[in-house]
């Protein structure tokens, strides 16, 4: 008796190699386009194994974002991390060091219902940008709104002392934020 089984075909028996690496061996085919695949190529797909460009989604609904939705966050981002920086300078070194974070979650929070709960690069992006972007438009505010205050009088060596506290605190502030709205986004 031999060890092959009668009527079976031989091709099926044959060694297969991956498509992407010829010089790999395989048993393994795509549950989609049936071409032989790797361990290093091969996705687990819905049901099975799948090749790289079988198994990636066209648009992946977690990170993409309509035009509305990106509009929207951005200017929830800016808006809330302009709110947030302008109290963040006013509060002073400890408390925006120990409130930052606790306004960058809120912030990240607040946009991502505003985008429907996205994810990814973008989002992160959007978020960690706008508190930048914010603490600036709030230190340029906060600066503006001091500024007549001292210009022409015998104070405005102060605007120096006032320079260095907004930009410190902008700094801690923003390092904060940023560490908060990280940690909600991950």
């Amino acid at each position: 008796m031999t060890s092959e089984i009668a009527g079976a075909d031989p091709a099926e028996h044959a060694a297969l190699f991956c498509y992407r690496h010829p010089d790999r061996e395989t048993r393994v085919r795509c549950g989609r386009c049936d071409q032989p695949i790797c361990m290093g190529c091969a996705m687990q797909g819905p049901v099975g194994m799948r090749c790289k460009s079988c198994g990636k989604p066209k648009r992946d609904p977690l990170t993409m974002m309509t035009p509305k939705q990106l509009g929207l966050g951005a200017l929830v981002a800016l808006g809330a991390g302009t709110i947030g920086g302008f109290i963040g300078i006013q509060m002073g070194f400890f408390f925006a060091l120990c409130l930052g974070p606790f306004a960058g979650g809120f912030i990240s929070e607040a946009v991502q219902r505003v985008t429907g709960y996205k994810r990814g690069a973008r989002m992160k992006a959007l978020v960690l940008g706008g508190i930048l972007a914010g603490v600036l438009i709030a230190a340029g505010i906060y600066v503006q709104m001091y500024y007549g205050t001292y210009v022409g009088t015998e104070e405005a060596v102060g605007m120096e002392f006032l320079y260095t506290t907004v930009l410190a605190g902008a700094l801690v502030y923003v390092i904060a934020a940023m560490i908060g709205a990280y940690s909600r986004l991950r």
